[in-house]
């Protein structure tokens, strides 16, 4: 039996294997070893490549002074390219190993460790509750953390992964592409993480900016940014559920439409139409399937032209979940659209929930690795991964449950907006511990989920020959 199929957890999932990647690095990305530290938050958790039909389907330094106009030139020598095939046929030895799982790592403390954007300064997050610096947050320890997997200390191999997102590649590889973010406000969190990221790599940075607001939905979500010199975009579409829902005003310019029923078995035509034509898709959708935001399941799901008077929330999820998956492999074109669905990512409410006075405010560092992992939400992780492996379509799992585990400190809390005095005081009775200040942990799921995408290969992000 393949070894990866030797037990129940194992047998949906494959370790990280890279192929034979040389790495090229511009001057402009530092150092890609990592940088150990004093302090770490250890963590253990499942491999990142989602096994379908049982096929195979730290950072240190980031520098963000951009060249002036004319200057920054995208060769050979700022791009991360994968291996020609003949490397691989004449059985050289593979570089990263075949034990490489970045999602099983800890946090290091990295005092002097540059963000890809510097705090308050990408226009595109605005007022949101992402904004902690602008919204008056003190401290900044929260940004002095990085990700770094245990593997590269009993594999050296495993060093040679990039540590950084190098956003001149990204942005190369996107070239002419859409990439789409689907789902809750989590997402959107991903969404303008990664946007201020590409945003920072553009010397002229008039050059991204959003479409006419008289482009069709189809072409630019609810929030998109275009990259002019690269002719790409990336949207993001909000659909909480992944399925229909009745009543959604895309009028008001908001990120919590108005919903009274969910259909389970249908997908939102107008949503599709945005991400189905997509060369990259990243879903999730988790925090919105609970009884505080779904009437508790009473008179709220439906299916065909039966409205359920009481429903489960995890039997609905299951069902919600079969009806995307079931619509994924019918309608994406798995040689042209990479999908990518992103895991559950933790709370760190203390006494009390998102609704009855949860805090975080107090959380000034990680959580220590003597306190054990334990999944908040284990059946509803259980219903999404034996769904993604259910599917013909090659997913990339982002399996971010333990990395923000840990993170307790990176929440907005009391930040969420730039209160006064008065007003901050009022707030602690209503903190946002489940987003994430920015910079931060978003950061590190799109260093992720590009080193996911090289991984995986597909079109411009596989071999650049």
């Amino acid at each position: 039996m393949n070894p990866i199929l030797q037990n129940k957890v194992n047998k949906f999932y494959l370790k990280f294997h890279f192929s034979r990647w040389p790495l090229y690095t511009s001057s402009s990305t530092g150092n890609i070893n990592a940088t150990s530290g004093s302090s770490s938050i250890s963590s253990s958790f499942s491999p990142v490549t989602l096994i379908t039909n049982h096929t195979e389907s730290s950072f240190n330094v980031v520098d963000n002074d951009s060249p002036s106009a004319g200057e920054l030139m995208v060769t050979e020598d700022n791009l991360i390219a994968p291996p020609s095939k003949s490397s691989i046929e004449n059985g050289d030895e593979d570089p990263f190993g075949s034990e490489c799982d970045i999602f099983d790592g800890e946090w290091v403390r990295d005092e002097n460790r540059k963000q890809y954007y510097p705090p308050g300064s990408c226009p595109f997050l605005g007022r949101h509750s992402f904004e902690c610096y602008k919204n008056g947050r003190p401290d900044d320890q929260y940004l002095q953390w990085q990700w770094q997997w245990p593997s590269v200390q009993i594999n050296a191999r495993c060093n040679n992964i990039p540590r950084i997102l190098n956003g001149t590649d990204f942005l190369e590889r996107l070239r002419g592409k859409k990439l789409v973010f689907v789902g809750d406000s989590l997402n959107y969190n991903m969404y303008a993480s990664l946007s201020c990221i590409l945003w920072n790599s553009i010397p002229d940075k008039n050059r991204v900016y959003p479409p006419p607001r008289n482009t069709e939905f189809k072409s630019r979500g609810d929030f998109s940014l275009i990259y002019e010199d690269y002719n790409c975009s990336i949207a993001f579409v909000w659909s909480a559920f992944l399925v229909y829902e009745f009543k959604k005003d895309r009028n008001r310019n908001v990120l919590k439409p108005e919903r009274d029923v969910i259909r389970l078995d249908v997908i939102d035509k107008l949503e599709s139409s945005v991400y189905s034509d997509a060369d990259v898709v990243i879903f999730d959708s988790f925090h919105w399937w609970v009884d505080g935001k779904t009437n508790n399941g009473v008179n709220y799901f439906q299916e065909g032209n039966y409205l359920h008077p009481k429903m489960e929330i995890l039997k609905a999820y299951k069902k919600g979940l079969t009806t995307w998956r079931k619509w994924i492999d019918k309608n994406i074109d798995s040689n042209r659209t990479q999908v990518v669905f992103r895991g559950y990512s933790e709370t760190h409410y203390v006494g009390g929930r998102w609704n009855t006075g949860g805090k975080c405010n107090l959380e000034t560092e990680p959580i220590m690795s003597n306190e054990t992992y334990i999944q908040t939400s284990p059946m509803q992780v259980k219903i999404l991964e034996k769904t993604l492996q259910k599917m013909k379509t090659p997913v990339l799992y982002l399996n971010v449950s333990k990395l923000t585990y840990y993170r307790a400190d990176a929440h907005p809390s009391v930040y969420a907006k730039n209160y006064t005095v008065q007003e901050r005081i009022a707030a602690l009775g209503h903190q946002d511990c489940s987003h994430w200040c920015l910079p931060g942990v978003p950061d590190t799921w799109n260093e992720l989920l590009y080193i996911s995408l090289l991984k995986a290969g597909k079109g411009t992000f596989g071999s650049r020959n």
